[in-house]
């Protein structure tokens, strides 16, 4: 899709079609990162939306974002707690987000009233989107080409 932006490609999937906010997220950022991260992949974040299906849950599209975090500052063999690098980023977006709407909990979210913009969820995906590509870039963070189980 050119030189757009995450959060172009973000909005090109998800405003007007069918696709969730976490299936929109998760190809936005498999596209604009080149992950190539598989089809079965894509399965494991499709349930993620809507707050993983209930509304009850946190933000679709920001669980998804925590695990393209996750993906790209992971090395491999490393476990939760060696990944400071991730757990920074998460903690920055984290503040942004509770910062700016006061929640992460999908229905909350929902329930919001954001000007200029047909639903929350729209500016929130949004924002998230924009919010992660200022942060990687931040972090001096990029993909690597992933082999195996998660790839196609």
């Amino acid at each position: 899709m050119g030189n757009m932006k995450l959060y172009e490609l973000v909005n090109y999937y998800h405003i007007g079609t069918d696709l969730s906010c976490a299936e929109a997220m998760f190809q936005a950022c498999n596209e604009y990162y080149h992950l190539h991260l598989s089809e079965e992949t894509r399965k494991m974040f499709s349930v993620m939306g809507l707050g993983m299906q209930t509304k009850q849950s946190c933000c679709g599209a920001f669980t998804v974002v925590a695990g393209i975090i996750g993906l790209m500052t992971a090395k491999d063999g490393q476990n939760d707690t060696q990944n400071m690098e991730g757990y920074q980023i998460i903690s920055e977006l984290t503040e942004f987000v509770l910062g700016f709407y006061g929640t992460l909990h999908c229905v909350e979210l929902r329930n919001l009233q954001v000007v200029g913009y047909e639903s929350p969820c729209e500016a929130i995906v949004e924002e998230i989107a924009k919010r992660l590509e200022e942060l990687l870039s931040k972090h001096n963070v990029h993909p690597t080409v992933h082999t195996g189980l998660f790839s196609s």
